[in-house]
């Protein structure tokens, strides 16, 4: 959704690589609308009582579902971007790389929310909103955190409201709506698996940056590549979180996904449309949330533990040391290690602010003063076995250790043993490929003489969605080899290793005329 394939296996980003389209076969074998209905039916009965003046019954529930994405739908919008441009034969420029993810409406006035990853290196960004309407927004991001403003010329439209994701429970009812695989307004239902989820995940259309989320929540909702950028919402309608990432094999909903929590995307939309940019402060600790048994020997209900403290660092100057937990930061109550790194946010770089931690049971106070947060040059990872997606990664701005984290991946039960090293190992083109078939040659208007095989999926990430192929596009030669058959492809690609390059030969035909795509990829 391989060239990346080691964190397929653990997590990718849900949206904001080129998609194909599926085609989706309707199957009615006989069915007679007439005769179906011809019997009358016993009235539906209660299924469940939760007491003895409120009864639940299937008719009940439907009705619930179908009135809730009703509700949402409206304020839901598909999200497609353009990143690069070719010409065809005729000279006309026609996008052949680009992005389709899903958004929501903030505000009336025509601010729209989504991913970063949805939108980022975009040359062009279109907002299809739920009425048909196609128009073209300007773009603020937040790359750090994967938020994005797209502003456009409307007023009064529909907008979602915001939840307190403070609020939020295991085990309540969410859905999702977004445009997966480019499908507009795909309603799926599940429930909150977890919360505080932290992930880090790979970007490959920014050349595999890796984007660090120290929050998500986690739902059972099926989420696949398009939903990126949708919203999560509750059973009111109103916003929890902001669909960012699937956990998957392959690429495809395994009905473990991810979204930022509605009260970060809140804080870092409103920035960005007032400011238009994010500032970032640093005090140098690495926070984590207190653990149930913590905070029951301490006797402290919330606050961040400084689960380590960088030399050298404001903390460190200032006296703050590992295991201190940080309750307060100029005067605002420091609830979980999101509220800490929020306030890095709020409090401008230079800046002197009162810290208060509780060590050893006793509450003190010092002076910080912040610095500008930069990333640090060397990559590094926290110890730890493996317990839940949350313990592989922590840290405040840290990256992962490539090579120590592919060791750990492998001893986890959740991922394939298989994995080959990143950046090491055979070469993968990221297709799967069929040879053409006379009904793919009337509905792509590819030409009888043409020979090759035909794309009929493309992994996200891979050299492939680089590329901009899509579906239905003809490969028709690798290097010098030519391809007219699946044999040619396996042939030209044998001991083809990461780190070579291949030239790359494809024909696209469509109503718009016809496309050559001839490029010299680097396979990593």
């Amino acid at each position: 959704m391989n060239t990346f394939k080691p964190w397929t296996a653990y997590a990718v980003l849900a949206g904001g690589a080129l998609l194909g389209f599926a085609t989706v076969v309707g199957i009615n074998g006989g069915f007679r609308p007439a005769s179906a209905m011809a019997q009358t039916r016993p009235a539906l009965q209660t299924v469940g009582v939760t007491s003895g003046d409120n009864p639940v019954t299937l008719k009940a529930l439907n009705d619930m579902g179908v009135n809730l994405a009703d509700y949402v739908k409206p304020a839901v919008v598909h999200v497609k971007t353009v990143t690069q441009r070719s010409q065809d034969s005729e000279g006309k420029r026609i996008p052949i790389s680009g992005s389709e993810g899903s958004g929501f409406v903030y505000r009336a006035d025509g601010y729209i929310i989504t991913n970063d990853h949805v939108v980022s290196g975009a040359k062009e960004v279109t907002i299809i909103l739920n009425d048909g309407r196609e128009l073209t927004g300007k773009v603020t991001s937040a790359p750090e955190w994967d938020v994005a403003v797209v502003k456009v010329d409307a007023k009064g439209l529909e907008t979602l409201g915001m939840a307190d994701s403070k609020q939020v429970k295991v085990g309540q009812m969410t859905v999702a709506i977004g445009s997966p695989f480019g499908l507009e307004n795909s309603v799926t239902f599940g429930h909150v698996s977890a919360l505080g989820r932290e992930n880090m995940i790979p970007d490959y259309l920014k050349g595999g940056e890796t984007r660090f989320y120290p929050d998500l929540i986690q739902t059972d909702a099926a989420i696949n590549q398009g939903n990126s950028g949708g919203p999560l919402v509750d059973i009111d309608g109103r916003v929890i979180g902001m669909i960012s990432s699937i956990a998957s094999r392959n690429g495809g909903s395994n009905g473990i996904g991810f979204a930022i929590p509605s009260n970060q995307v809140r804080f870092l939309a409103d920035q960005l449309i007032a400011k238009g940019k994010i500032t970032r402060s640093m005090i140098g600790v690495v926070p984590r949330n207190l653990k149930p048994i913590e905070s029951k020997e301490l006797g402290i209900k919330a606050g961040a533990l400084a689960d380590d403290v960088s030399p050298g660092s404001p903390a460190e100057k200032a006296g703050i040391k590992k295991g201190d937990i940080i309750v307060a930061v100029q005067g605002e109550a420091i609830e979980t290690q999101m509220d800490l790194r929020n306030s890095m946010l709020k409090n401008a770089p230079g800046t002197t602010v009162k810290i208060e931690y509780i060590r050893s049971g006793k509450k003190s106070a010092v002076d910080v003063k912040l610095e500008e947060f930069k990333k640090p040059s060397v990559p590094t990872a926290p110890s730890g076995s493996i317990d839940d997606l949350g313990d592989i990664f922590g840290g405040d701005g840290k990256m992962p250790n490539i090579d120590e984290l592919q060791k750990r991946l492998k001893g986890s039960p959740d991922v394939q043993q298989d994995v080959e090293p990143l950046r090491e190992g055979k070469a993968r083109l990221g297709v799967s490929i069929e040879n053409i078939s006379e009904e793919s040659r009337k509905q792509y208007k590819i030409p009888s003489t043409l020979q090759g095989v035909q794309i009929s999926s493309i992994e996200s990430g891979s050299v492939a969605s680089k590329m901009g192929l899509q579906i239905g596009d003809v490969l028709v030669a690798i290097g010098d080899k030519k391809i007219t058959s699946i044999n040619d492809v396996t042939s030209a690609m044998e001991g083809v290793r990461v780190g070579d390059k291949r030239q790359i030969k494809i024909e696209r035909y469509s109503q718009n005329g016809h496309v050559l795509i001839d490029q010299t990829v680097t396979f990593r």
